[in-house]
């Protein structure tokens, strides 16, 4: 009879155990899969605020370049002596602390225009070579949305390099007759990144802030990339992008390029 309710014990406790493996399993798989529903959700989230920032873009120019060319980006970086350098700000239509409310698209207060510190080293940015060096996204203090999880930041170029064919998209000045030889095309690329620094575990604002201040946004400019032909000692940049995603910081990356159609008249 002894041995008949060993049996028995033993046979329940291999039950019991196999009841807590299978549920334990469930949850991991309910768990795992809610993860990939969030992540799925979050890099949506990522991908439509690079969207609005890019439609943002694209009022700013129509809405200035009648009258008020210089004060947007594109005005900025169509400058003489601005071509293959960056321009980064942030956009932030909602703040916080001290600033808090909402923010123009671009201020001409709160930019900068860098290039690479040195051809040997993936990281480091020049002083400012117009506008305020510390005009980066604050990612405690500055969002692209209202509910402050995501942090976008811009960059403007007038490309160096070479033209590829690609999708481009126009930006025609008003008026503007696309058969007269006065009118003069350039060509501007954007770089939208967007990341929600929350959702980042085991990572210090601090690093992303340096991410953020101490990396150019664009490695294909001639300047930016490798040319171990012409140059071996120049390295290729480490980007916003590929600083973030080294932290594991959840983030969207948009390029977009343009050609511009600027009305000249000869002289």
């Amino acid at each position: 009879m002894n041995k008949q309710h060993g049996a028995t014990l033993v046979m329940v406790l291999i039950l019991l155990l196999l009841i807590s493996v299978i549920g334990v399993y469930a949850i991991q798989q309910s768990i795992f899969s809610l993860k990939l529903a969030t992540n799925a959700q979050v890099q949506t989230l990522l991908m439509q605020t690079s969207d609005v920032a890019l439609d943002h873009f694209e009022k700013n120019f129509k809405s200035n370049e009648a009258n008020n060319l210089a004060s947007t980006p594109v005005g900025q970086v169509l400058l003489a002596g601005n071509q293959g350098r960056e321009l980064q700000f942030c956009f932030k239509p909602t703040q916080v602390g001290n600033n808090a409310g909402k923010g123009s698209f671009f201020d001409l207060s709160e930019f900068r225009i860098v290039e690479r510190l040195n051809i040997s080293q993936a990281e480091g940015v020049s002083s400012a070579l117009s506008g305020d060096i510390t005009a980066v996204c604050d990612p405690e203090t500055m969002f692209s949305i209202s509910r402050k999880a995501v942090v976008t930041q811009v960059a403007v170029v007038s490309p160096d390099d070479p033209t590829v064919e690609m999708g481009r998209f126009d930006l025609a000045t008003k008026n503007s007759d696309l058969k007269d030889v006065n009118v003069e095309t350039k060509r501007v690329r954007v770089i939208v990144t967007s990341f929600a620094p929350a959702l980042a575990s085991g990572v210090s604002m601090d690093e992303i802030k340096t991410c953020l201040q101490e990396r150019m946004m664009d490695d294909t400019l001639l300047k930016n990339r490798a040319d171990p032909a012409i140059n071996p000692s120049q390295v290729k940049v480490e980007t916003v992008h590929e600083c973030l995603n080294q932290l594991g910081v959840p983030l969207n990356t948009q390029l977009a390029e343009y050609v511009v159609r600027l009305s000249e008249t000869k002289r």
